[in-house]
C-alpha cells in the first residue's frame, strides 16, 4: 500500500475534494483534536483524515477548522450509515461532531471496542495497540500541545496524522478476527449502543466521581440534584463544570455545616436561590439508602457474581470490565427488575443464564 502526500486544508475546495473521496471509497479514517480547558463545550481546531483513493493509495488530510469553512458535507459523511467511519476511544470525538452538525453519527466502529472484542487488554490505547499488532512505537509529545494555536507546529501536524494512519488497518485485522468468531452482530450492537450511550447525558456519568459512603440518604439526593444543577450551569456560562464548582463542593453544600456565606462570592443570589431550594426538600420525597448501598447479604452475592464473570471472561477471551463492571453489578444486584431489562442484547446471550441462577439462588434464601 502506497501512501500518497498529506494536505493541510484551509480552502472550500480541497474539503469538497476530499468528502467525494470519501464518498467514493465509503471507508475513512478519523480523528479531532480540541480545546476545552476554560470552556464546556470543546473548542474543535482540526479534523485529522485518511481515506484510500482509487489507486489504492493512502490520502492523509488536516482540516483546519479554525479557517473559514463550511463542514456541512463532511458532517453528513458522519451521519451516513453507509460509510463506515474508524475512530479510536472516539466518545469525545463523536460528541463534538454531533454538537456542530445536530447530526447523530452512525457507521461508526471505534478500534478500542474492536480491541475488548478481541481479548487485547481493556480499552487499549491506540499507541498500545498500534505497538502491538504494527511493532511501531508513536510519539505521543504533542498530545497535550495548543491546538488553537496558528501555524501548527510541524511536530503536531505528524502526530495529528499518525493519530490516523493505522486506523483502517487495525479495524481490518480486529473484524476479521471478529468476524472469525462469529460476534459481529455483537459488535455491531455495541456500537450501536455505546453511540447512544454518549449522546445523551446520563446520570451515572454525572455520578461516576462521587462516593455515597458515610452519607445519609437526603444528602445523596441532594448531591444528585446539585450535580444535575451545577450542568445547567456550565453549560449556561460555557464553562468547565469542575470550574464553576468543585465536586467536593458539592459536598460540602450537602453537608450539615453548610453555610450560605461561604458561597456568596461565588455564586450569584440566583443560584443560590436555587441551592437552598434544593436543600430545602422534604422528606417523604427521599431515596431509600438500600438503593445505594448493599447490605450483607448483598455484598456475598456481588463477589459470587464478580467470580463467575471471571470465569466466563477468562473461557471467552475478554476482560471482565468489558462484560461488567463493578458499577454495574451493584445495579443489578440492588435493582428489583427482571434481569434481562436490565442486561439486554449479546450480554445477556452471554451472561444471563449464570448470573439469573445466582440471583435466584440469592432470592429464594
Amino acid at each position: 500500500m502506497k501512501e500518497k502526500s498529506n494536505s493541510y486544508i484551509t480552502t472550500q475546495e480541497k474539503l469538497d475534494h476530499v468528502v467525494g473521496l470519501i464518498n467514493q471509497r465509503r471507508v475513512v479514517a478519523l480523528d479531532t483534536e480540541f480545546t476545552r480547558r476554560t470552556t464546556y463545550y470543546p473548542i474543535l481546531s482540526i479534523i485529522q483524515i485518511a481515506v484510500k483513493n482509487s489507486a489504492g493509495e493512502k490520502e492523509s488530510f488536516i482540516v483546519d477548522c479554525l479557517a473559514d469553512l463550511d463542514l456541512g458535507g463532511l458532517m453528513v459523511v458522519v451521519a451516513n450509515k453507509n460509510i463506515v467511519k474508524i475512530l479510536h476511544s472516539c466518545s469525545q470525538d463523536l460528541q463534538i461532531l454531533h454538537k456542530i452538525s445536530g447530526l447523530e453519527p452512525q457507521g461508526i466502529y471505534d478500534t478500542q471496542i474492536l480491541a475488548n472484542f478481541c481479548g487485547i487488554g481493556f480499552n487499549v490505547g491506540y499507541s498500545s495497540l498500534v505497538e502491538s499488532l504494527f511493532q511501531q512505537k508513536l510519539n505521543k509529545k504533542q498530545q497535550q500541545s495548543d491546538w488553537q494555536s496558528r501555524p501548527l507546529s510541524s511536530g503536531q501536524i505528524k502526530y495529528a496524522l499518525l493519530d490516523v494512519f493505522f486506523l483502517e488497518e487495525i479495524y481490518e485485522k480486529l473484524f476479521a478476527t471478529i468476524n472469525d468468531n462469529q460476534r459481529l452482530p455483537w459488535l455491531h450492537e455495541e456500537m450501536e449502543r455505546f453511540v447512544k450511550k454518549i449522546l445523551t447525558q446520563t446520570e451515572d456519568g454525572l455520578l461516576k466521581n462521587f462516593s455515597f459512603r458515610n452519607k445519609n440518604s437526603r444528602q445523596i439526593l441532594q448531591i444528585k440534584k446539585l450535580i444535575s444543577w451545577r450542568e445547567k450551569w456550565a453549560q449556561k456560562l460555557d464553562v468547565p463544570r469542575q470550574h464553576f464548582l468543585r465536586d467536593d463542593h458539592l459536598e460540602i453544600i450537602a453537608s450539615p455545616n453548610f453555610s450560605v456565606e461561604r458561597f456568596h462570592k461565588k455564586l450569584t443570589a440566583e443560584m443560590l436561590d436555587e441551592v437552598l431550594e434544593i436543600l430545602s426538600l422534604e422528606e417523604d420525597l427521599l431515596i431509600e439508602e438500600s438503593d445505594y448501598f448493599l447490605n450483607h447479604e448483598q455484598r456475598n452475592l456481588f463477589k459470587k457474581v464478580k467470580q463467575t464473570i471471571l470465569e466466563i471472561s477468562a473461557r471467552e477471551n475478554f476482560r471482565e470490565q468489558f462484560l461488567l463492571t463493578s458499577q454495574e453489578i451493584k445495579r443489578i444486584i440492588l435493582k428489583k427488575n427482571p434481569l434481562e431489562q436490565q442486561l439486554a442484547g449479546w450480554r445477556y446471550e452471554l451472561l444471563g443464564s449464570e448470573l439469573e441462577n445466582l440471583l435466584y439462588e440469592n432470592h429464594s434464601c
